[in-house]
């Protein structure tokens, strides 16, 4: 005959229950008496910036009663926009918050800023770790105001853009505005990921535009939009900013980069500023450029100016509901170098001469400059003065003249001419270009994003060059800048002159720079 095994699990309950049968002194666990939350002191409160820090009405509650058993309590939250939210276990008999927390959690369940949510507060006690667990009957009950700090001191028309909408988070919904009272509300959103969002009015909180989406290739993350009273939505391509101009290490050729915090929504940078100008622009082109406005900053605004040369750190803040603002606060950080000598075979090896420099004006180890060499097969090391550091090659030369930079080799030059040297200290790498006065324009074959270098001739001191062109405009430029150009008549070059015209063709180009003047000759 087969005999089977069975294995019961006893229930703890049943284990104590059993106890008690053993030893009368062993408490039965059952509910004697249920817990009950109290009435609030307060049945309706607006949390607002001057009430943050202060405490929200106390929540207590008589204790339940296990037959003396050990019990905990939960209390959950529910909001009459339908979201709810669990406190942490407790075995008080009380749950403190301050305003601050509070109105945290009302933006995770839904809740509508400026406007009365219903929020019902329910318990539930426990003993023995979840065996026995009991409901209260009673609920309380209190109508909270939330409060959006973004919205302070906003005084003109503005709209929440609410990213998985109808999921409505305030504290994270970004804000655009109408400052400027033309009907369309705009300003710039970071949405890292492909959600659905929805734009609601700010005051009335009504939907004015749902299911919008991002093109995932071009438009997800720091990115501008406008949406119309009516309806319509608008949604630029991605942009990450930086600075430029006369008072940025890159002058007017290259950013200085900004960082973004993801928290804030804030762009940021610490650097080094002379007392020069500067605008903000995105994704390193000149589409999209904020500058001085009358109220903040405008699109294509004046240049802004840096009050005295000094490190910085600045910000841009671009998400105030369409009002863009910046700021410069003076701090103090490490600066590099004024500069760093180039001496080498074109040169003697003199590493004090003041002839061949590459500088930082910003001191923020960032040099650059323009170096004249006057023979063949030349070598050369870069020199701080401040440190007495001798600075070579490491590795070899990329198609595009950057290296990287240490205790290294000479650095050569096959061929006598003007260089365009570039280095990053901080980095350890460098660029060497040939360089010098050169064509650009609408009728070259780059257009006004690139020039075509000339040749240069020592003996003459003059540049040429043989060209096929187009019909358009075109200039003279130094060293791929605009700090220095001719225009204007070609026996008469002004800096800064009116753009230079030219039939299709093939010419040679012939410039004194010295002279301020020019020829054009049909080949």
């Amino acid at each position: 005959m087969k005999v089977l095994n069975k294995f019961f699990t006893i229930p703890a309950a049943l284990l104590l229950t059993f106890a008690a049968c053993e030893d009368d002194k062993t408490p039965v666990l059952e509910l004697i008496k249920k817990a009950e939350l109290n009435p609030l002191d307060k049945s309706e409160i607006v949390i607002n910036k001057n009430n943050l820090s202060e405490k929200f009405p106390k929540i207590t509650w008589s204790p339940a009663d296990y037959n003396g058993a050990a019990v905990s309590y939960t209390v959950a939250m529910k909001s009459s926009e339908g979201g709810s939210v669990k406190f942490p276990e407790t075995t008080d008999c009380f749950l403190e918050l301050d305003n601050s927390a509070m109105n945290s959690i009302l933006s995770s369940v839904s809740a509508r800023p400026g406007k009365a949510t219903e929020c019902t507060f329910t318990l539930t006690s426990s003993a023995s770790n979840g065996v026995k667990t009991d409901e209260s009957e009673s609920q309380v009950s209190i109508k909270v105001t939330a409060y959006d700090a973004k919205t302070e001191g906003i005084d003109w028309d503005f709209a929440y853009v609410a990213v998985d909408y109808p999921n409505f988070d305030f504290a994270h919904s970004f804000l655009i505005g109408d400052p400027d009272g033309d009907g369309v509300y705009q300003g710039y959103v970071n949405i890292p990921s492909g959600e659905k969002f929805a734009v609601l009015d700010g005051k009335t909180l009504e939907v004015i535009s749902d299911n919008n989406t991002l093109n995932q290739e071009t438009n997800i993350g720091f990115v501008e939009i406008k949406a119309s009273k009516d309806g319509g939505v608008e949604i630029s391509d991605k942009t990450e900013w930086g600075l430029i101009g006369s008072a940025t290490s890159g002058s007017w050729d290259k950013d200085t980069k900004m960082d973004f915090d993801a928290e804030t929504g804030v762009w940021t940078a610490v650097t080094s500023l002379t007392d020069g100008e500067f605008k903000f622009r995105a994704n390193g082109g000149w589409d999209i450029n904020l500058g001085a406005g009358e109220d903040g900053l405008s699109y294509g605004g004046d240049n802004l100016k840096v009050p005295a040369a000094h490190a910085y750190i600045v910000t841009l803040n671009l998400v105030n509901a369409g009002k863009y603002t910046y700021s410069l606060e003076e701090t103090e950080i490490e600066l590099s170098s004024e500069y760093l000598t180039v001496p080498g075979s074109f040169n003697g090896w003199n590493n004090k001469t003041e002839d061949f420099r590459v500088t930082s004006a910003a001191r923020d180890f960032v040099f650059a400059g323009v170096i004249y060499v006057d023979s063949d097969n030349a070598e050369f090391k870069f020199y701080d003065d401040a440190s007495g550091a001798w600075i070579g090659i490491l590795g070899d030369k990329a198609e595009d003249g950057s290296f990287k930079l240490g205790d290294g080799a000479n650095i050569t030059l096959d061929k006598a001419g003007y260089y365009k040297m570039t280095v990053d200290q901080k980095k350890m790498t460098a660029s060497v270009v040939a360089t010098g006065w050169e064509l650009i324009g609408e009728a070259c074959e780059f257009g006004w994003d690139k020039g075509i270098v000339m040749d240069f001739d020592p003996a003459t001191k003059t540049w040429s060059k043989t060209l096929t062109v187009k019909d358009g405009d075109y200039k003279f430029r130094w060293a791929g800048a605009w700090d220095v150009n001719f225009g204007g008549a070609l026996n008469a070059l002004e800096q800064d002159g009116a753009n230079l015209k030219i039939s299709a063709g093939t010419y040679k180009f012939v410039l004194d720079p010295e002279k301020k003047t020019a020829s054009v000759t049909a080949q």
